[in-house]
């Protein structure tokens, strides 16, 4: 699905820059699906539950599907809006139901299942925009072909799972092991997921967003190298919220979040050192690294937290989609100002997300 997701979001991009749209218009139109997915979530959450999840799942695939075919209208900039207005509207039928079940019926350890999460929409974003950037220059019939394929392969997944699962339903619970420690340290913890996912989610959508914006106006960056420099932030956040994983002391240790933050200080840095190519790849890989690694810890902090998960993800998406509106929007506003603004402004973001992480982390250590 978010190969879908990623291939929408690149083809409104790169068709606004091609109309001529400006820095805070476009940001403007990057925070109207992070909009109409953070009300959907809200309302959506009231209606999905286990035995029609899957029903709205391939709802959103269908709805996908009609998106691709508007694909065609979108010649100025009022059915961009209305393309990504309905975008954020299926999204949430998808993932609404998705995540309610994925912490309590994976039948694997929490975290495991937050890396292989973090790993498959990392991955879908990173090769939807890979795909997507070298299809939209080829037109628009073309640029249809990464939403139609992925949305038409789900539905078919849902339908098999519906048909060869026990009583239709494809979400059987199994037991889960934990992350053995005492409450009040898991609960401190949340506060972290909060805290992280918010800011990551508001320092890279709207980076992500304006990547093309930024390679092909600031740095004469073609659609297909555009779409593979988001292709390369995406793939190095998908390798670094799995491997992550891997390594017991990175899940409830303060260390690496300082560590990742200073890496994603340093990334922003580079395209002022390095004006190419090269440093903008480098600048998007290790953005990436940090981001991964931020929304990995996010939904692990968050489903780790057995009595609360269901409340701690809601709030989670409840960031989400507010500092979904919130990035792209600034991130916009910076760019009109210059690239160096675009660049500093999420700096300034991760130094105080530093500095208030470490008061919690006083109060863990007085509990």
């Amino acid at each position: 699905m978010d190969l879908s997701v990623a291939a929408v979001l690149l083809f409104s991009a790169i068709r606004a820059v091609e109309i001529g749209v400006k820095p805070v218009l476009l940001g403007t139109l990057g925070s109207v699906w992070g909009i109409t997915y953070f009300f959907s979530s809200l309302v959506l959450s009231k209606f999905i539950n286990k035995m029609n999840a899957s029903s709205f799942m391939i709802a959103s695939c269908v709805g996908f599907i009609f998106i691709g075919i508007f694909f065609y209208a979108c010649n100025s900039i009022l059915p961009l809006f209305i393309l990504l207005f309905a975008g954020g509207l299926v999204s949430a039928f998808f993932f609404v139901g998705f995540q309610l079940f994925m912490g309590d019926n994976t039948g694997l350890a929490h975290y495991k299942t937050a890396a292989l999460y973090t790993l498959s929409w990392s991955g879908g974003m990173a090769f939807g925009s890979l795909i997507e950037g070298f299809f939209v220059s080829s037109g628009t019939f073309y640029a249809q072909l990464p939403v139609f394929i992925s949305s038409l392969l789900i539905i078919s997944g849902i339908i098999v799972s519906r048909n060869t699962g026990s009583n239709g339903n494809c979400f059987v619970s199994k037991p889960i092991s934990t992350q053995q420690h005492s409450e009040n340290f898991i609960r401190f913890y949340t506060r972290i997921a909060w805290i992280e996912i918010f800011t990551v989610t508001l320092v890279t959508t709207g980076i992500r967003y304006l990547l093309p914006k930024l390679t092909i106006s600031f740095f004469n960056f073609t659609q297909s190298m555009a779409g593979t420099a988001v292709f390369v932030f995406f793939i190095f956040q998908a390798l670094s919220g799995f491997f992550s994983s891997f390594y017991q002391s990175l899940r409830y240790n303060f260390l690496p979040h300082n560590l990742m933050k200073c890496a994603g200080i340093i990334s922003l840095a580079i395209p002022l050192i390095f004006s190419n190519s090269f440093g903008i790849f480098v600048f998007a890989g290790l953005l990436g690294i940090y981001s991964g690694h931020a929304f990995y810890a996010a939904v692990f902090y968050a489903i780790n937290d057995e009595r609360r998960s269901g409340f701690n993800v809601g709030i989670n998406e409840a960031l989400v989609g507010v500092a979904s509106v919130c990035g792209p929007f600034i991130s916009g506003v910076m760019l009109n100002f210059g690239v160096k603004h675009f660049l500093i402004f999420p700096c300034v973001i991760l130094i105080i997300t530093i500095l208030l992480e470490r008061r919690i982390l006083k109060q863990i250590s007085q509990n």
